[in-house]
């Protein structure tokens, strides 16, 4: 069987890395594997090649005549690999396409916008709202930030859980000042999210139980609930980094600190692959990260 052209990629760019070092402990961890994988790595290439590439000089490594000018060749190449990924790879349009959940988008991004755009006048943003049915992955959407995408054109990078509290105004909440035990009499409702019910998974993980006769109110929407509370209409239960504006104009009450992370619920900002080195991108993905510090 004929011996393949090309040497295999890995042990070929491990050397470039310890040619560079002329230490294979240095190169190891610059490449974050162990000296001994990088020893054998290089075995293998030197196998393939049929030659040796490192030699002992006392205490010292030093390349072969033949390894040295080898390495100049493939670090060359290795960097013309780079060049030419980073143009492939780079910014397609002149525009970002922002996909954002909508509740989020109303109460923290819309706030925050104008000073985005002043700051930033040379970046054509422009933000498109998610439903809770949409798929952002095929939208064509060049970020997102929701739950993660699993999507094998999108990478992903975590920013923080969602962490639900119970909250209700301030004139409600001295009313409440037992919570969460409330009399089987009490006619405060509990506000939710229709098909959700939040409030269930909640008393699941606080182990409590309200009276069974319990007043609920639902809503198809986090916006609709939201307004509910605000107006003292019942307790709800909120997503803290959501209403971060509301807590701290006193708007809203936190009747417990204790936040509860249902399964599966978190905020991410994803990212089309094609786009991951547009310094654009980059930019919103800081701004965005700051909104939820």
């Amino acid at each position: 069987m004929a011996t393949p052209v090309m040497p295999p990629l890995k042990p070929l760019y491990i050397f470039s890395v310890a040619a560079k070092h002329l230490n294979f402990s240095k190169a190891a961890e610059e490449l974050c594997i162990t000296p001994s994988a990088v020893s054998h790595q290089i075995k293998r290439l030197e196998d393939w090649l049929g030659c040796k590439l490192f030699e002992k000089s006392g205490k010292h490594l030093v390349m072969t005549q033949k390894a040295q000018n080898y390495a100049l060749q493939i670090r060359q190449s290795f960097e013309q690999i780079h060049s030419s990924t980073c143009e492939i790879t780079s910014c397609e349009s002149g525009h970002i396409q922002l996909g954002i959940t909508s509740a989020f988008a109303m109460k923290r991004l819309m706030p925050a916008l104008e000073k985005w755009q002043l700051s930033n006048p040379e970046i054509d943003l422009r933000v498109r709202m998610l439903n809770c049915e949409d798929k952002p992955e095929t939208l064509e959407l060049d970020a997102v930030v929701a739950n993660q995408i699993h999507h094998v054109s999108y990478e992903s990078q975590f920013i923080c859980n969602e962490s639900y509290h119970p909250m209700c105004s301030p004139s409600l909440a001295k009313q409440v000042a037992s919570f969460p035990n409330l009399d089987a009499d009490n006619d405060i409702p509990l506000i939710d999210i229709e098909g959700v019910n939040i409030w269930s998974l909640w008393q699941q993980d606080k182990h409590i139980s309200f009276p069974g006769n319990q007043k609920h109110i639902l809503f198809s929407h986090t916006l609709l609930l939201l307004q509910a509370a605000l107006y003292g209409q019942g307790i709800a239960m909120l997503e803290k980094a959501l209403v971060k504006n509301e807590l701290e104009s006193g708007t809203l009450i936190c009747l417990d600190d204790d936040g509860f992370i249902p399964p599966q619920t978190a905020y991410y900002f994803s990212w089309r692959k094609s786009r991951r080195n547009d310094p654009a991108l980059k930019k919103l993905q800081s701004w965005l990260e700051e909104l939820f510090a």
